[in-house]
């Protein structure tokens, strides 16, 4: 498998940048609540003792 160097490099940068002016522009969180709203949910259980 041969790594196209420059494409990889490319597509880093842009991505660090684009990152960067979202950040400045205040809508970065909007960026991350949406990538949260689309991760999978995971459900968390917990076990209460109950004294009795």
């Amino acid at each position: 498998m041969k790594i196209q160097w420059h494409k990889l490099v490319f597509k880093v940068l842009l991505w660090i940048s684009v990152e960067v002016v979202f950040n400045f522009i205040g809508i970065d969180d909007l960026a991350d609540y949406s990538e949260f709203l689309l991760m999978p949910k995971v459900i968390v259980q917990s076990e209460r003792s109950v004294a009795g």
